[in-house]
């Protein structure tokens, strides 16, 4: 009964947004208020108890905001400066296939990004730039969240393996098992799962994108999959390679972030001399997404705003381009020659000279463009790694500085490790890109304006969804005591988390190389975290593994590898994605398409585990 309780608010939410097409900001708050009403009945959560679980999840979700908003920000820099249509250029320069692009953007710079931060980074960044070179904001949401599973077991530099290790650590001493051993039997097993799914991952996001957000009945064709196949493969047969080899042999911090960073550059390298890529490209139709309108007040105060700006603007375009025609007309110069002459011009040029380049009037340097996301890529994986090998080090040092807010009695209620956030980090690159690009004021406000607009389209679907997650897992009552299904113990009532995972395994129990996974799909959904879904579940999994006799290094790497796949229909990712991308409000739609990617991924884990 307590499972099926436990489930309730989690199933509510599902159906309001994938079959009714409810928003997040209305559904999410509906089922945080059940959840709170069965935790009051059942599991006896005082008042109190749940209005401060409630208040640390608004406050958790502040984390999370800051992300959204910084990444959005860089975003915005980027267009508002001239430096994304750069950007735009490279990859088009590459190839103009948005299927190649995807798997370049979406998969490998979003994995590259995973393993450096984690804490849903990657779907923030690596979807608003593909919606930027000309993706769909939908599609490019979508892709970039089904995208980011095989890397995530080693995100934020292997947390959430290392954290599954710490959890079931003392259970595989008191087992007699080697620590050591089981930690890097762990790891190998968790990257042959992960990389067992690559092709699957990469071959269903591009299905989707040509089947489900083709535009036209003739880009809605089999033979768009079938061309792009040898590409996947090539794709797959790198990066796994790399994956499993460091795998192995390096340790798990390295896995995600160095896999990714050497695939890029060699799919980038590969695909500029057109190796394995489709003579027919496949294009997204060029569009501009317009933001819903709201009811806000503060909102359509921004829009107000937003529109003073856009005349400001408009005048300043229709004056450079005045310029522009003054000048080509006083030089009788043709814009192609010129192009030309300018880029044969900075090839001769050493590289200092270049990315010291002055702007011109036909746009920002390559270089230049590239250089807020290099500085973010540099100090994502400088301080990560650092502070993992180093906890003593500067690195370690600022991971550790937090602003707090204290209890009555002195005890922290709340901290933030404001420098450790990327969202901090994504600010400051914002304001250095200003001084880096050299913005005029007028296009600075505008960035600014417009990802504020953004991200707080994003706050009530956060608040309301974290704060559910802390009642969840902060629901446990040891005076209420219960029989346990899985192993028929009386004790202590657990969270309802706990509760969950308990009724699960006893339905399927039998079964349970089947459930182990979906055990960890449901940690991640519900919290938006591997991490969290591991500290959750890795114990219990540990558990039940030896009560049904199931070798335990199997059983936690299914957990893990369940909680990384949870990421592509993860609540709290989906809401973030969609707020990065301007697509809020259409959190439902994309639930209901990437359940599809998950579900076969979950059952590709339990059948490898199964018949292995």
């Amino acid at each position: 009964m307590y499972a099926l309780l436990a489930f309730t608010p989690i199933i509510l939410v599902i159906i309001l947004m994938t079959v009714f097409n409810i928003q997040a900001k209305k559904a999410i708050p509906i089922s945080w208020l059940l959840c709170c009403v069965i935790a009051f009945i059942f599991w006896r959560m005082s008042f109190g108890n749940l209005m401060k679980q409630t208040i640390i999840g608004f406050l958790e979700s502040f984390t999370v905001l800051l992300v959204i908003f910084g990444a959005v920000l860089i975003m915005n820099t980027l267009s508002e400066s001239g430096a994304m249509d750069s950007i735009k250029g490279m990859f088009r320069g590459v190839t103009t296939d948005a299927r190649v692009q995807a798997v370049i953007i979406g998969f490998l710079f979003g994995a590259f990004i995973e393993g450096a931060a984690g804490f849903g980074t990657p779907a923030a960044l690596a979807g608003p730039l593909m919606a930027s070179v000309g993706f769909d904001p939908l599609a490019a949401t979508t892709i970039a969240l089904i995208f980011n599973s095989v890397p995530v077991p080693f995100g934020g530099v292997g947390t959430p393996t290392n954290t599954a290790i710490t959890v079931v650590s003392d259970a595989v001493i008191k087992s007699g098992l080697n620590k050591e051993i089981f930690a890097a039997d762990l790891t190998f097993q968790t990257a042959l799962f992960m990389a067992s799914g690559t092709f699957l991952v990469l071959l269903i996001a591009i299905i989707i994108q040509v089947f489900v957000f083709g535009d036209t009945p003739e880009k809605k064709k089999v033979k768009y999959i079938l061309e792009i196949l040898p590409f996947l493969l090539y794709v797959t047969i790198l990066f796994d390679g790399i994956y499993l080899l460091i795998a192995k042999f390096l340790g798990l911090e390295l896995v995600s972030i160095c896999t990714a960073a050497v695939s890029m550059a060699v799919v980038l390298i590969t695909s500029k001399r057109g190796f394995l890529i489709p003579k027919e490209k496949w294009e997204f139709a060029q569009k501009t997404y317009t933001m819903p309108v709201s009811n806000s007040r503060f909102i359509l105060k921004l829009h107000e705003m937003l529109g003073k700006l856009n005349q400001e603007i408009d005048v300043l375009n229709q004056q450079k381009e005045e310029q522009i025609r003054e000048v080509l007309k006083e030089e009788h110069i043709e814009l192609q020659y010129l192009n030309k002459e300018l880029d044969d011009y900075w090839k001769r040029q050493s590289l200092i000279k270049r990315i010291k380049r002055k702007d011109f009037l036909l746009g920002v340097p390559i270089l230049r463009a590239w250089v807020p996301y290099v500085i973010i890529g540099v100090v994502l994986a400088l301080t990560r790694v650092l502070s993992t090998l180093k906890p003593d080090s500067w690195a370690g040092t600022i991971k550790n500085i937090k602003l707090a807010i204290l209890n009555a009695d002195g005890g922290v209620f709340w901290g933030f490790t404001f420098l450790w956030n990327p969202g901090v980090l994504f600010m400051i690159v914002a304001i250095l890109s200003v001084f880096i690009l050299r913005m005029r004021t007028v296009y600075v406000k505008r960035a600014w304006i417009k990802s504020l607009d953004q991200a707080l389209r994003a706050a009530i679907p956060l608040m309301f969804g974290v704060s559910m997650v802390y009642v969840l897992r902060n629901s446990a009552n040891p005076a209420l005591e219960v029989s346990y299904l899985m192993n028929g113990k009386i004790a202590g009532l657990s969270s309802m988390l706990t509760m969950m995972a308990d009724g699960l395994g006893y339905l399927f129990r039998d079964f349970y190389l089947w459930v182990s996974p979906l055990i960890g799909i449901v940690g991640a959904f519900i919290s938006g975290s591997n991490t969290v879904s591991n500290t959750l579940f890795a114990g219990l999994q540990f558990e039940t593994a030896v009560l049904v006799g199931l070798p335990q290094v199997l059983v936690i790497a299914l957990q893990n590898a369940g909680g990384a796949v949870g990421n592509m229909i993860c609540v709290n990712n989906v809401v973030s994605a969609c707020a990065t991308t301007g697509v809020s409000g259409n959190e439902g739609r994309i639930i209901r398409i990437n359940i599809i990617p998950c579900t076969l991924f979950w059952l590709m884990l339990s059948c490898l585990a199964v018949f292995s």
